[in-house]
């Protein structure tokens, strides 16, 4: 038995998405607007199952621990309609308070429905078991949709082969090896597909049974099956003639294509799942007029347009924010690889389109997992000069002191300095840390560039932090060693910095209130989430 989910799954206490307008409606009465504390809440549990009820949404059978409302939950959460916040407090994404609103409806939920990816904010949740398997990255229903949209399968799929061979796919990419292993089960005398049955529930069923067949394997997973064809089928894209398959109107094939070639441009696999659930939720439940996309496959300044694409993706995987790149920065970045008229041609397109104003995902996951020192702290400096910072790397201190501090960042007429560590799993702020910190770093900087140094930081890949309490000693040894000189820190990992400039990038924020919002962050105290750092200033209600 497999420990972790191999098939697909979507919660599904309602199969039909013409009903999650009501249940978003629902579940805003329930928590009075929002201001009732959702997690361990059972009374409002069970409130947001009589409220479903009295809308004829559900049966009149509320729950005796509320289990019922959580359910409805899990599948609000699956859509990215809302999510949790570190009270436990609820919160919508735009989509959901689209549709709350009444605002264009229909799209909003058909948008949340295409971009439903595996794995998303809520099935990473502690508390969703069995987890996902860490191989998937799969859009589901756009996949489901593309395979079924195949000449060489006639244009359907049977539930059966959804079930088998569909829902057993987890990379986008193997479009083409599920619709071979389709073409062979059709093309299979019924003894061969019952064996070819019997060999996936083996493989990939994680349900403890004592008869693993094939037919238990069709009872537990074809209703989800169901599922997925009701909601394809609720994006207009493909017909499902009821229990039996899914079909591709010969009127939309060509169409069809067209439009998931525009999707996978306009809403590229989320990977923010990477800097916070919380960011990943915001972004996924975006409402259909403030998407951004997170990659650069629209470029097409070359006739070899994937080849192309992927060798910018590679060139500007440094950038944490190509868009911030002024257009002969930008340029200077391309032609390095691409000749210069290529290069001009990329640089007017980044430049010119606002869907690659957003954070670069490339950039984003070599961060997170950098394994080198010097380009952990160099990926370090490239995030603060897209959050509006002028960046030098390892300046040399005043009065030829050898002390080196890793970044000195500085706006307008002031600046601060930044130790980047590259710890994982803990960082502890020492008391040699803080001594260093205090008797040379600051007093060798202060002064430089005849401009006012304001803070000093520590920026970390661990996750959590010990020793906090020793930012305030920096600042009062500070005090004592450079006559009543004080200064504040802060000490915040990758992840919370990656957030901040997601946060102002979807925000649309300028450099100067990027540095501000920044500046206001420093307090002597450790971030450890990007919801902590905006809370503590006030950016979350």
């Amino acid at each position: 038995m497999a420990s972790e989910r191999l098939v697909w799954f979507i919660t599904r206490p309602e199969r039909d998405p013409k009903f999650h307008q009501d249940a978003i409606e629902a579940l805003y009465e329930a928590t009075e607007k929002l201001s009732l504390t959702w997690t361990g809440n059972r009374e409002v549990h069970k409130k947001f199952e009589q409220v479903l009820a009295d809308k004829g949404v559900k049966r009149q059978n509320v729950s005796a621990d509320g289990s019922g409302g959580r359910t409805w939950m899990a599948m609000l959460r699956t859509f990215a309609y809302c999510y949790l916040d570190d009270n436990g407090k609820i919160r919508f994404t735009k989509s959901g308070k689209a549709i709350l609103e009444k605002r264009e409806v229909y799209l909003n939920i058909r948008k949340q429905i295409l971009t439903l990816q595996y794995p998303n904010a809520y099935f990473l949740e502690k508390g969703f078991r069995p987890k996902f398997s860490e191989d998937f990255q799969l859009r589901p229903v756009r996949f489901l949709v593309k395979v079924a949209n195949q000449g060489a399968l006639n244009y359907y799929l049977t539930k059966e082969e959804i079930t088998y061979f569909v829902m057993t796919a987890q990379k986008d990419d193997q479009v083409e090896e599920v619709i071979d292993k389709i073409i062979s089960f059709r093309e299979a005398d019924k003894e061969e597909q019952e064996k070819m049955k019997q060999l996936i529930a083996e493989k990939y069923d994680h349900r403890e049974r004592s008869d693993k067949g094939a037919r238990n394997f069709y009872t537990a997973h074809s209703d989800v099956a169901h599922t997925f064809m009701l909601i394809s089928e609720y994006t207009g894209m493909v017909e499902y003639i009821r229990g039996k398959a899914l079909i591709v109107e010969s009127s939309k094939r060509e169409q069809l294509n067209k439009e998931m070639d525009l999707l996978d441009i306009k809403y590229p696999f989320n990977k923010r799942y990477l800097i916070s659930l919380q960011r990943m939720a915001e972004n996924n439940g975006l409402d259909i007029h403030s998407y951004k996309a997170s990659g650069f496959n629209g470029i097409k300044p070359a006739t070899n347009i994937k080849k192309t694409e992927k060798k910018v993706q590679s060139v500007l995987k440094s950038i944490p924010e190509p868009k911030s790149l002024s257009k002969e920065e930008l340029i200077g970045v391309l032609s390095k690889v691409f000749p210069p008229r290529d290069s001009k041609n990329i640089a007017h397109d980044i430049l010119s389109k606002d869907e690659y104003k957003t954070l670069n995902i490339d950039f984003v996951e070599g961060y997170i997992n950098e394994t080198n020192d010097l380009l952990f702290e160099d990926k370090t400096g490239e995030i603060f000069k897209a959050l509006g910072f002028n960046v030098t790397m390892h300046p040399k201190a005043l009065n030829n002191e050898r002390t080196e501090i890793d970044l000195l960042i500085s706006y307008d007429n002031f600046f601060g300095i930044i130790d980047a560590k590259r710890y994982k799993g803990k960082f502890t702020l020492s008391a040699s840390f803080a001594s260093h910190m205090a008797s040379e770093y600051i007093p060798n900087y202060k002064g430089y560039d005849n401009k006012d140094m304001m803070f000093y930081g520590y920026v970390t890949a661990a996750d959590e932090f010990r020793g906090v309490k020793n930012l305030d000693k920096i600042n009062k040894l500070t005090v004592r060693n450079l006559q009543g000189f004080s200064i504040n820190g802060i000490l915040l990992n990758a992840k919370t910095l990656l957030g901040l400039l997601d946060f102002c990038i979807e925000n649309d924020l300028s450099p100067k209130e990027r540095v501000k919002i920044f500046m206001k962050a420093i307090k002597n105290k450790s971030y450890s989430s990007i919801e902590q750092l905006l809370t503590e200033i006030n950016q979350i209600d």
